[in-house]
Order: C-alpha cells, then sequence, then structure tokens
C-alpha cells in the first residue's frame, strides 16, 4: 500500500510540511505586517512583503494542506 501522494503536475513524490508550524509563522508575518503598518508608514515595501508571505503560508497550511513538490516547486490545491 503506497501512502504517498503524487503531485498532480509532474508526478512526483509531494513532501508535507506541519500544517499547524506554517499557519503560526503566516499569523506571525501577518502581524508583524500589520505592527508595521500601524506605526511606521514609510516602510510600506516591508509591510507589502510581510503581508504577502503571511498569506501565501496560511494558503499553503490550509488550502495545500502542507504538501509541496519539490520538483515543481509549488503545492496543490486540489
Amino acid at each position: 500500500m503506497n501512502s504517498h501522494k503524487k503531485c498532480p503536475t509532474c508526478g512526483q513524490v509531494l513532501i508535507k510540511k506541519n500544517s499547524l508550524k506554517l499557519f503560526g509563522a503566516g499569523i506571525i508575518f501577518s502581524g508583524a505586517a500589520s505592527i508595521i503598518a500601524f506605526t511606521y508608514l514609510r516602510y510600506w515595501p516591508l509591510w507589502l512583503l510581510l503581508s504577502f508571505i503571511g498569506l501565501y503560508l496560511i494558503v499553503w497550511s490550509t488550502l495545500g494542506k502542507g504538501l509541496w513538490c519539490r520538483q515543481c516547486k509549488t503545492f496543490p490545491l486540489k
């Protein structure tokens, strides 16, 4: 019985990351972005970068279920 999930794009074995840690890191990045947004408006590029990183990690942990393909460098949403 093969319990490894395959990438729908390239067929490689997907790597499983800890979804709770990914979600927590996403919340931390988003929190840091909100602190920067409300205190230092001149650092808006940093706020934008941290917001995108936090959102990416949250989406990866919830919709992507923490799965990662080393070949494609993506996470499957299906």
